[in-house]
């Protein structure tokens, strides 16, 4: 099935072999059957026409649209998941059956991980260090070492609050401004909060169609919120931080500082980028769903380490072999590679 939208999600391969998509429709209108498990998808941009049979998620963005029972129904009986989501509000609707696409417990097996000092503190390790290789202060071979041959989550935290400690005071001075990320009362740090939302609302809706506990997480482990999302936001903060960075002026009001970093942050996201594991051309965006894909796979013993998506340069090397399929093109010296071959 080819989906002619430029934002349909391809998520992870199945047992079998095949792919299921998920696609996002902003401003839903409606749904129409047209046969079997095929449906007319209306919103505001235009339609899609798709079978159930190839879908695990739809996703509707804004509070428009009717939503036919007979429609919900036919979701359960392919087992497709309805997540509704709109800006201001914090966590998004879903709407699932019991039973998981593929049949695995990843629940279970994200808590007995988390429960395992040795692997989780390797979780907590590895998100510390993509988020310190993204920050505005570059780790010593000393410290690098340091966290390496850290063995638990205490020591793990202790060593990341030392070097982001230097990282917000780089911070601070690029923008010519004298606070401090503890300060609630500046505007660049209300601008940074908004952006810690607006990003934990897309992970968020990840974790849930994953069927991972957003309330467990491995470096943040109080279970009062939703802790696993920041672990998965840790690095990618650069993009935010970046946001903010851009569009920061003197003088400027809380509100349009918000505003427009907002508006950066989402132009950012939908920016095409260089995943330096897969040697593939995403959308940054994409990041935020690779990294739970990437959790997920670790979790359910699919792949022996957790590779944090990252985007950087373009370099030579072995690409990854991924047990999972992220949306994407391959660079193009990839491309003329195939091509000669």
């Amino acid at each position: 099935m080819s989906l002619p939208h430029p934002d349909f999600i391809s998520t992870f391969k199945r047992s079998h072999g095949a792919k299921r998509h998920s696609i996002w429709l902003p401003y839903f209108a409606g749904a129409t059957k047209t046969r079997g498990a095929n449906y007319e998808f209306r919103y505001n941009g235009g339609t899609i026409v798709a079978s159930l049979k190839s879908l695990d998620v739809i996703m509707l963005y804004g509070a428009t649209g009717i939503l036919d029972v007979g429609f919900l129904d036919d979701c359960a009986t392919y087992n497709v998941v309805v997540l509704i989501h709109r800006r201001g509000v914090a966590a998004p609707t879903l709407i699932f059956t019991e039973k998981s696409h593929t049949g695995e417990d990843v629940l279970t097996a994200q808590i007995t991980t988390r429960e395992h000092q040795i692997r989780a503190t390797y979780l907590a390790r590895t998100l510390v260090k993509a988020r310190l290789d993204s920050s505005l202060t570059t780790m010593t071979t000393a410290f690098r070492a340091k966290l390496d041959t850290a063995r638990s989550i205490t020591a793990v935290r202790l060593l990341e609050a030392e070097a982001t400690k230097r990282h917000w005071c780089r911070f601070y001075s690029e923008l010519s401004i004298e606070a401090s990320r503890r300060n609630d009362a500046h505007a660049v740090n209300k601008a940074l909060d908004a952006i810690s939302v607006f990003m934990s609302g897309v992970i968020l809706r990840w974790v849930l169609f994953h069927r991972l506990s957003a309330a467990h997480g491995f470096l943040h482990e109080p279970t009062r919120y939703a802790s696993l999302v920041y672990d998965l936001m840790e690095p990618y903060r650069y993009i935010g931080e970046q946001a903010v960075m851009r569009v920061y002026k003197a003088g400027m009001s809380e509100k349009a500082l918000v505003a427009s970093s907002i508006e950066e942050l989402k132009a950012m996201l939908d920016e095409e980028v260089y995943l330096t594991a897969t040697h593939q051309l995403v959308l940054r965006k994409t990041l935020l769903h690779g990294v739970v894909l990437a959790l997920r796979a670790y979790l359910l013993g699919e792949m022996a380490r957790f590779v944090v998506p990252t985007e950087g340069p373009r370099r030579g090397g072995r690409k990854i072999a991924l047990s999972y399929t992220l949306p994407g093109r391959d660079a193009p010296r990839l491309r003329k590679e195939r091509k000669s071959k």
